[in-house]
């Protein structure tokens, strides 16, 4: 009976500190764009007891090592310890992950405060009315910001180089369009993973692209689009097809690209010289139209594309960053 009060205070302890530092660093999560994890309170849990039975494997290993003992048994452990945690950071961790719009300043400042309040309010003392209380505040929080400051049916863009994306919005789905601006610089890759998805999530809430339109090709989009996958779970990719032959290190790109994106379960849609037509919501509709222009790009080549569409009744039109409306359709841009 004692072990089972010693275990019940114990967990309610480690409950009760998860639960304050996961509400004093909500506010730092949000205003940076980064998503919460419902599974950090496990993580910390099993993270303390495998660490330190890492370092205790590793110290019996090394001083085995100078000692000149018998270790097999010792190294075999550690291995197999290893596997088991790279084996569960491979894991795939978007389903676990929630983003949030960015609230109002005054919002973000009240949710360590009132967490402070809870802990030294004297009726609280106790720690079962603790853990309720930072539950009821943690979970509020999370639905008020949700219903509050989540906005769809939206069209932003995200300037970048010498272009901009196109965001849509509406109805829990988001789609973006890039007309060939993100393989533009070396950079690329980098501003997907502290730009791009911190401002996707901050504006829409979301840590999932449904649809993901691509009108150039190139090994730094490649390259990005890996990066992108890595941090944000793409349901439907649209990736303009080209002709003529890539470098080794194009396609090399290309293929690391198309394996992540497989193993992540994508769809991905070649665009080709036909209309793709997609029906977003009842609100949001986009067409992808090929236009009689082709570009020019090293040794390959591909249609220009416009994508147009309605959201909200508010018209939208994007174009292939390298199309010129004033050349003839016969024209070649390099």
């Amino acid at each position: 009976m004692q072990f089972v009060r010693k275990t019940t205070t114990w967990i309610l302890r480690f409950l009760k500190l998860q639960l304050f530092i996961s509400l004093f660093a909500m506010p730092i999560l949000l205003w940076w764009g980064l998503p919460m994890s419902i599974l950090s309170p496990l993580g910390n849990l099993l993270f303390g007891p495998a660490l330190t039975l890492f370092l205790l494997l590793s110290s019996l290993l090394f001083f085995t090592e100078l000692l000149y003992i018998p270790n097999a048994w010792i190294a075999w452990c550690l291995d197999m310890l290893t596997k088991i945690w790279l084996y569960i950071l491979k894991s795939d961790s978007h389903p676990w992950l929630f983003g949030f719009a960015t609230p109002s300043s005054l919002f973000l400042v009240s949710i360590p405060l009132l967490a402070l309040l809870i802990l030294h309010f004297k009726t609280l003392r106790s720690l079962a009315h603790s853990v309720l209380c930072l539950s009821i505040l943690l979970v509020g929080s999370c639905l008020y910001i949700k219903n509050t400051y989540t906005k769809t049916n939206t069209l932003q863009t995200i300037p970048y180089g010498r272009g901009e994306l196109t965001i849509l919005h509406d109805q829990k789905k988001l789609v973006v369009i890039d007309p060939g601006i993100i393989g533009q610089r070396i950079s690329s890759a980098s501003w997907i993973e502290y730009t791009l998805c911190p401002e996707l999530i901050k504006t829409s809430g979301k840590t999932t692209i449904d649809h993901l339109i691509l009108l150039q090709p190139g090994a730094m989009l490649f390259e990005a689009i890996t990066t992108l996958a890595a941090k944000v779970k793409i349901k439907e990719i649209y990736l303009i097809c080209w002709q003529g032959s890539m470098t080794k290190h194009e396609w090399f790109r290309f293929f690391t690209m198309k394996r992540t994106l497989e193993a992540q379960g994508t769809k991905m849609h070649r665009i080709t010289h036909k209309t793709i037509e997609l029906n977003i919501s009842k609100t949001c509709d986009i067409t992808i139209q090929p236009l009689p222009q082709t570009i020019k790009q090293k040794e390959i080549q591909y249609p220009a594309i416009e994508v147009s569409g309605h959201i909200n009744r508010d018209p939208f039109q994007v174009h292939t960053h390298k199309y010129k409306p004033h050349l003839k359709p016969s024209t070649l841009i390099t």
